[in-house]
């Protein structure tokens, strides 16, 4: 048998050692806590496990070792737990937590002939394990299986990595192919929608739709707008995912939809009472009404997600026919018009 840590003299005076379970012990740092030691087969190591409190009785601390069944494993559940303790996880940006944080939930929530996928031993994982989620995952959203798929990947890398898995069981396994989604949102159906979005209660969502279809923006390069955005030339668009930054000139429609921005965003400020930043790249153009702070991109998507039910209704109540369009829709229809408007300009 493996002997656990030696039990000090000056454990609780309430407590007799020779009646602890096997391998519990004290560990007097701080307040102090029982420990107990165990091994993890999934890494081949022996770990320690607080048990419970120092004011725990003896009866207390049999009931808690009983209930541990003195073995805890690594399964995929603490593992990434594990990991969003880590530094490498508060350098990640937020809606990248909450994105990760999705697929966590979702794969550990996945249910199995054994219970849940999350509190399967890693020992347990395979390739074939990981291909299985994906298809099964996919045959609902391939998009999010892939999204899924990532998290997965990235858990099992850093684990391997750090020493605290032996193989890696997602290596080989591959992302779903899906087809790229090709929309144009024509113009009835984008003014239909932005008419509902100026009657909503989300001031921001109709300016972010005219500005994103009219200088060709992602849904987060819209939000990144702020003061230093603003050129005597333009519209300095700071790009994404290795795009280059460009400039979009003014023209009476841009410059109408960036003045009511800015409007809006310093009245806020001004009833909120709330001072502007000192630099004009922290002076956000998109914030909230509640709490002053810039618009998220989860809360643009609410919101945009809200209109959009919204518009359906109302098209239903009308009687005419709309097709729904996305965000980033605008942003191919932006290049797609301005390509036509290029086109014509030559010529002419």
């Amino acid at each position: 048998m493996t002997k656990g840590p030696s039990r000090s003299a000056e454990i609780p005076c309430h407590i007799i050692a020779a009646k602890l379970p096997t391998r519990v012990y004290w560990k007097g740092d701080g307040a102090g806590r029982w420990m107990v030691k165990y091994k993890d087969e999934a890494i081949a190591r022996w770990k320690g496990k607080r048990l419970c409190g120092p004011d725990c009785t003896l009866s207390e601390i049999w009931q808690a070792f009983e209930a541990l069944n003195a073995v805890s494993v690594t399964t995929f559940a603490t593992m990434s737990q594990e990991f969003q303790t880590t530094p490498i996880w508060r350098k990640l940006a937020i809606s990248t937590q909450r994105d990760y944080l999705d697929c966590h939930n979702s794969i550990c929530t996945r249910n199995t002939n054994n219970g849940f996928l999350g509190d399967l031993p890693i020992t347990q994982w395979s390739i074939g394990l990981v291909r299985k989620y994906r298809d099964a995952r996919g045959e609902t959203s391939a998009s999010r299986a892939n999204k899924e798929l990532a998290y997965i990947k990235r858990i099992f890398s850093w684990a391997y990595e750090y020493e605290k898995i032996k193989t890696n069981p997602t290596l080989g396994v591959k992302k779903l192919t899906i087809k790229a989604r090709q929309h144009y949102a024509e113009d009835k159906d984008y003014e239909f929608m932005l008419q509902v979005a100026r009657t909503s209660n989300y001031w921001y969502v109709p300016v972010c739709m005219e500005i994103a279809y009219l200088c060709r923006m992602r849904l987060s390069e819209v939000l990144d707008l702020s003061d230093a955005s603003e050129l005597p030339s333009g519209l300095l668009i700071k790009r994404r995912k290795g795009s280059r930054d460009n400039i979009t000139a003014w023209n009476d429609r841009l410059r109408t939809e960036w003045q009511t921005a800015i409007n809006t965003r310093n009245k806020i400020l001004r009833d909120r009472k709330q001072p502007h930043p000192i630099k004009a790249e922290d002076r956000y153009i998109f914030i909230s009404e509640r709490t002053g702070d810039r618009i998220q991109v989860s809360s643009l998507k609410t919101a945009l997600g809200r209109i959009g039910t919204a518009a359906q209704e109302e098209a239903d109540r009308l009687g005419i026919q709309w097709t729904r369009f996305t965000f980033h829709d605008l942003k191919r229809k932006g290049v797609s018009d301005s390509s036509v408007v290029s086109s014509h300009q030559l010529n002419s």
